[in-house]
């Protein structure tokens, strides 16, 4: 039986903890929040002791693994003290708040032999994985173009960080993932429309390889939307984070000789294919991969350094504002 926490029950670690008490082989035996009236309301629910202090739960309850979902800027603190206890990890995303302070949980998890995920849950989307496997087939061709959009209104319990560490950094990862690789051209413009003090728009652009990447993000569109399209040569794919739906355009195109002889590319109608997706939670999926990775002393599928880079992209696009 592997013994788990959570460390910080807000929206994201309370449905870690919910996945966590329906885990087979898995018992949550501690949740931690610094609102100890919460926490107790969670541990009750899910049949776990409730501690105000997380590091009381780290000494108590002879944890194998534990979720880090406080806020952004406690990211380093937290999750370095269950390092150092010897636990091994899961920190919701972005892994830190600062990239100096990603590298040292890389290096220290590295070092106490702890294995460390970051929560970039995307990856686990089933419509995401599905889309990796058109790419790497060539189903598209060359890539050219992908457009992210990622907008809705601003979440109350985010309180510390803007909108390109806490919300773009997941489209960042995922083009980190489709490519295989870092971008090398960073450019992006973000703004104040309701926030004083924190970006709460953004529109950035990265490349790979030949491939543009336009990424939206916001937080005052008063509707969610979660898309991403990808174009190639051979094609185009429109992906709904939120539906795990996943549509194929194959393109349908000739070369002809016009009628003064020169070549020209014509194009019929496309051929349009729903690409069979099993929808499952996300975050259930994500937890099961962190949970097999510390049972078998595995990688797990999101690691610290990938999390570090997806944070390093994010820096880079905050230093060309």
């Amino acid at each position: 039986m592997l013994r788990v926490g959570v460390i910080g029950v807000g929206n994201m670690g309370l449905n870690h903890a919910r996945v966590y008490s329906e885990l087979g082989d898995v018992k949550l035996c501690g949740v931690a929040d610094f609102d100890h009236a919460r926490a107790a309301n969670v541990a009750a629910r899910f049949r776990a002791n409730a501690y105000a202090d997380y590091r009381e739960m780290l000494a108590r309850e002879r944890l194998d693994a534990v979720t880090v979902a406080v806020p952004t800027r406690a990211h380093w603190r937290a999750a370095m003290d269950v390092i150092r206890a010897g636990v091994h990890l899961l920190v919701e995303k972005p892994i830190a708040a600062e990239v100096a302070e990603a590298e040292q949980l890389v290096d220290a998890a590295r070092a106490a032999n702890v294995i460390l995920a970051v929560g970039h849950i995307e990856r686990f989307n089933p419509a995401v994985r599905a889309l990796k496997q058109l790419l790497d087939a060539g189903a598209l061709g060359e890539i050219s173009t992908v457009i992210a959009k990622r907008v809705g209104i601003m979440p109350p319990q985010v309180t510390d960080a803007n909108v390109i560490i806490d919300l773009a950094v997941h489209d960042i990862d995922v083009l980190n993932y489709l490519f295989g690789e870092m971008p090398a051209f960073v450019a992006a413009t973000a703004g104040h429309a309701l926030l004083e003090e924190r970006f709460d728009h953004a529109e950035i652009f990265l490349r790979y390889k030949h491939a543009g990447c336009f990424v939206q993000v916001n937080w005052i569109t008063p509707l969610k939307i979660r898309t991403l399209s990808v174009t190639g040569n051979a094609g185009h794919a429109e992906l709904n984070y939120v539906t795990q739906k996943l549509e194929l355009f194959e393109s349908a195109r000739a070369r002809e000789y016009d009628t003064f002889g020169d070549f020209v590319v014509r194009f019929g109608e496309a051929r349009r294919t729903s690409v069979p997706v099993q929808v499952y939670e996300p975050l259930r999926a994500e937890l099961e991969d962190f949970v097999a990775a510390v049972r078998h002393h595995t990688s797990p599928t999101v690691t610290g350094s990938d999390g570090v880079n997806a944070l390093r992209v994010a820096a880079r696009v905050l230093e060309n504002l």
